[in-house]
């Protein structure tokens, strides 16, 4: 009987080079396409379709070419069957990691309609006749595995697709078998589970054994969530012997990762969530292990067992799957907090600071701060400035806003386009009306300007937007100094020389004028109330002495501060 067609199409660059799987197609017209194709953009290249069509009853495909094209024929890939090596060799290896999240990966659909787990599947005997009964989902689970296994190693999808049919036959084999001959155990839902992992342990001492009577247990529960429980009722009674708890654990935390890793097993995990922030502060404390944190307290109960295992870092498979899932979930482009911009900056900073402190092998620093440099650009988008920036008092409190921003975003680039920002808003006609021409005192918007300039020197910008936007509020102040005429009226002031050299320096290093040209002015005027005749008089005597040694000290802490913009 003939069963499931797709068609193949192969492609070859020049004579020297070898025969490559392009691309599998369900649509004959559409291969056709993709080859002729491939072969207008390359003069030396050669081209080949081939229908393949799945034969029920000897359970492999046949090869029936239906184009071809170039400057070669197609050899088959016949010399190629010695290189196709599945990673998996034995029914046992199905079992393995990498191996479950394949099954997981093909057959999605399948498990959640049944929901089922790829470990049990892979030891009860019901799951696999229902399986084979489902039609084609086995076949096109085995053919997605061998078009992509022969893409990754360049070889042919037939090959793969005989290798793999026999060791899935091998493998369902043996469940059946072991069914039939009453070899897989039984663990009935009220039986404790250190008994059974201890009876196992010291009689065959099998992971095979163990898990199969874990997939006993579970057939009962129909739900991920009900099964969730079951495996963590099973965790919290491992066997007393240390051997045999650290056997039964593995293979509990193999179980436990992989309902979590479902969409609905997670969903019964974390509870609803009212945002993307709860869902990852929930997350996030689940990797950490904190099971007393509030972002728990309403999650559902199963959350807070689970942390108090990921806590004492034996759940490593868990707190694998819990890291995916986080830098997933911190991918998307949706917001931390959609209803307000201050919540989400102040979210994703605690948030980064939390998981960069916890992170180790399962969650890099790297991995991390790579994804909270994609988040934080987003933040910098011009609606979402736009929504932060909005119903300020004033322009001086924009600008506040935009600089806190700062020591919420992760990566040089988005804090050069922070500053950028901050420049745009300072250097705008509303900045100068506000600062040069505003009501109050001259003094009193310098020290504005002053503050925000150190701030922007405390940051981490890189040096050069740092530099630049420090020289911003500099010039700014400068405007102000010469529309306000403020220094010029400390110096044309009543008072001693020397006391009116001392309140220049004191504005320029007590944070009421800007680092740049606003300080050097201002010690330029100090310096010539210095050395004017009065000064030099004023030197002199005993009083005057002390004076000087005074401004000789805020002369050093002047140059001190103008380093920081030097």
């Amino acid at each position: 009987m003939s069963g499931a067609i797709h068609y193949e199409v192969f492609f070859k660059k020049n004579r020297k080079s070898g025969w490559a799987l392009v691309e599998a197609q369900d649509s004959r017209d559409a291969a056709l396409k993709l080859a002729q194709g491939l072969l207008a953009r390359s003069k030396d290249g050669s081209a080949r379709v081939s229908k393949e069509v799945y034969d029920e009853d000897r359970r492999t495909f046949r090869s029936v070419a239906v184009f071809q094209g170039g400057a070669e024929a197609y050899d088959g890939g016949s010399d190629r069957e010695e290189e196709a090596k599945l990673p998996c060799l034995t029914p046992d290896d199905l079992s393995k990691p990498h191996a479950r999240h394949t099954i997981k990966r093909v057959l999605t659909g399948w498990l959640e309609r049944m929901h089922a787990l790829p470990m049990e599947l892979l030891h009860r005997a019901d799951l696999v006749e229902n399986l084979e009964a489902s039609g084609t989902e086995l076949q096109h689970a085995v053919q997605k595995v061998a078009v992509a296994s022969a893409r990754e190693q360049d070889a042919n999808v037939q090959t793969f697709v005989k290798q793999l049919n026999e060791l899935v036959q091998k493998a369902l084999g043996r469940v059946y078998k072991d069914a039939r001959d009453a070899k897989l155990p039984e663990y009935p839902k009220q039986a404790k589970f250190d008994d059974i992992a201890t009876g196992i342990f010291k009689g065959d001492k099998r992971a095979y054994t163990l898990r199969a009577a874990m997939a006993d247990r579970l057939r009962h529960e129909r739900k991920y969530g009900d099964k969730l429980e079951a495996l963590l009722d099973m965790a919290d009674n491992l066997p007393a012997a240390e051997d045999a708890r650290n056997f039964a654990l593995t293979e509990v935390d193999s179980y436990v990762a992989e309902v979590i890793s479902f969409d609905a097993g997670r969903a019964a995990l974390l509870g609803e969530c009212k945002d993307l922030g709860e869902t990852v502060e929930r997350l996030t404390c689940l990797f950490d292990g904190d099971g007393k944190a509030d972002a728990l307290r309403l999650a559902p109960k199963a959350a807070r067992r689970l942390a108090e295992w990921t806590h004492s870092r034996e759940f490593d498979g868990c707190r694998a799957v819990i890291a995916q899932s986080l830098l997933k979930e911190l991918e998307r482009p949706a917001r931390l907090r959609p209803s307000s911009v201050r919540e989400e900056v102040r979210l994703a900073r605690d948030l980064a600071s939390r998981l960069v402190i916890s992170s180790d092998s399962l969650l890099p620093a790297d991995g991390l701060i790579k994804t909270f440099a994609a988040r934080s650009a987003r933040l910098l988008q011009p609606e979402i400035i736009d929504e932060l920036v909005k119903n300020a008092a004033d322009i001086d409190e924009e600008v506040s806003r935009l600089l806190l921003l700062e020591e919420n975003l992760v990566g040089e680039a988005n804090k050069s386009k922070l500053a950028g920002y901050v420049r745009a808003t300072i250097g705008s006609a509303q900045a100068d009306g506000f600062y040069v021409r505003g009501g109050g005192q001259p003094l009193e918007r310098l020290s504005r300007l002053t503050s925000h300039q150190a701030r922007v020197l405390k940051g981490s910008y890189p040096k050069e937007a740092k530099l630049e936007l420090a020289g911003n509020f500099d010039a700014l102040g400068v405007k102000i100094i010469d529309h306000s005429k403020i220094l010029n009226m400390v110096e044309s002031g009543d008072r001693p020389a020397l006391d009116k050299a001392a309140a220049l320096l004191r504005l320029a290093t007590g944070g009421a004028l800007p680092i740049g040209r606003c300080s050097t002015d201002a010690q330029a005027r100090a310096l010539r109330q210095i050395k004017s005749a009065a000064g030099v008089s004023e030197a002199q005597n005993e009083d005057g002495r002390t004076k000087l040694k005074a401004i000789h000290g805020l002369l050093q802490q002047l140059a001190a501060e103008e380093t920081k913009v030097a």
